[in-house]
C-alpha cells in the first residue's frame, strides 16, 4: 500500500511513496498512480523470474516509463494535468509515443514482451521435461545417500549392542559401552548427520519451488 508523504514539494500537494523492485523507495503525484505503479509492480515479479540485480534494475527503469506514459496519458484524455492547467497534446503524444518505444525495447531485453512469451510456448515442454529428468536423478542420488547412511549407521548401532551384550560388566566400563552412550551415540552422531543431508537436500528443492 502507498504510503502518503508528509514532506513538501514544488506543487504543494500530497505525494504517494512506492518501493521499486530493487528495493529503492521514490514519490509519485497520486494515490491512483501509487496504486497502479504497485500493482504493475507486482504482476511483473509474480509472473516472471527475474534472476539478478540488474533485471530488477532494468524492471525499475520499465516501470518508471509506464508510469510516465501513465501519467501522460490520463492527462491527455482528461485534457488537462493534476494542477488542471491546459496541457500540450502535441507534445503528450510525442512523449508517450517515444516512451512506448522504450518500452517495447526494454520487454524484450527482459524476455517479458509477447513474442518472447510465445516463442518460450514452444520450448517449455522439452525445458520442463530436461528439467523434470534432472530432479529425478538428483532426488535419486539424494535417496542412495540416505540408504547408504541409514544402511551403515544401523550396523554400526548392531555392533556397538552385540557387544554390549557379549561384554560383563568390567568390559563395558572399558570400552566406555553403555545403554547411555549407545543411546548418546545416536542423538549426538547420527541424527545429526541424517538431518545435515536432508536439509542439504531441502535447499535445493526450495530453488525447484522458486522456478514453477
Amino acid at each position: 500500500m502507498a504510503d502518503p508523504l508528509d514532506s513538501e514539494n514544488l506543487y504543494v500537494a500530497q505525494l504517494y511513496s512506492v518501493q521499486s523492485p530493487t528495493g529503492s523507495t521514490f514519490a509519485l503525484q497520486t494515490e491512483g498512480e501509487a496504486q497502479w505503479y504497485e500493482r504493475q509492480r507486482d504482476l511483473y515479479l509474480e509472473h516472471n523470474r527475474f534472476t539478478n540485480i540488474s533485471d530488477l534494475e532494468d524492471l525499475s527503469r520499465l516501470l518508471t516509463l509506464e508510469i510516465m506514459v501513465y501519467r501522460w496519458s490520463t492527462w491527455l484524455t482528461q485534457g488537462f494535468d493534476y494542477l488542471a492547467a491546459r496541457v500540450d497534446e502535441a507534445m503528450l503524444q510525442k512523449n508517450i509515443k517515444e516512451y512506448s518505444a522504450e518500452v517495447r525495447l526494454l520487454k524484450q531485453s527482459l524476455g517479458i514482451d509477447r513474442a518472447t512469451r510465445e516463442k518460450d510456448k514452444g520450448e517449455s515442454v522439452g525445458m520442463y521435461i530436461t528439467k523434470l529428468l534432472e530432479r529425478a536423478k538428483a532426488t535419486g542420488v539424494h535417496r542412495n545417500e540416505q540408504y547408504e547412511f541409514s544402511v551403515t549407521s544401523f550396523w554400526e548401532v548392531v555392533s556397538m549392542i552385540r557387544t554390549f551384550d557379549r561384554c560383563d560388566e568390567q568390559e563395558r566400563r572399558e570400552l566406555d559401552l553403555s545403554t547411555d552412550s549407545i543411546v548418546d551415540f545416536i542423538r549426538t552422531k547420527l541424527m545429526p548427520r541424517w538431518e545435515e543431508i536432508n536439509d542439504s537436500f531441502r535447499e535445493e528443492q526450495k530453488i525447484w519451488i522458486r522456478e514453477l
